[in-house]
């Protein structure tokens, strides 16, 4: 693995969440968790999330990525969330478990 890229599955994971986020679709949002991520994360949180930064990702967004971590056995991935029109920056804190989200903090 290059230290200045996480694996492609993770890079995959984090654009579909970011897609789901972008055009407020839960299912979508939940297709690349786990069942932690799945029972953890309800509808109502996603709409609140999606109704926050959807406009903004519409208008075009960046995300750089920090590294990675491990934490209890589980690979942490840290990026940075900038939008076009110049405003505040989010963190990205996405857990994954193998192949799957385990959960997922924009903060």
């Amino acid at each position: 693995m290059n230290s200045t890229n996480p694996p492609e599955n993770v890079i995959n994971c984090l654009q579909t969440i970011l897609d789901a986020i972008a055009v407020g679709n839960y299912e979508l949002f939940l297709a690349v968790g786990d069942s932690d991520y799945k029972a953890g994360i309800t509808k109502e949180m996603f709409d609140t999330v999606s109704s926050q930064l959807a406009p903004r990702m519409s208008e075009g967004y960046k995300i750089t990525y920090f590294g990675h971590l491990i934490q209890q056995g589980y690979q942490i991935y840290l990026w940075k969330l900038s939008f076009v029109d110049g405003k505040d920056e989010f963190a990205a804190r996405m857990t994954m478990n193998r192949d799957k989200v385990s959960g997922i903090l924009i903060t």
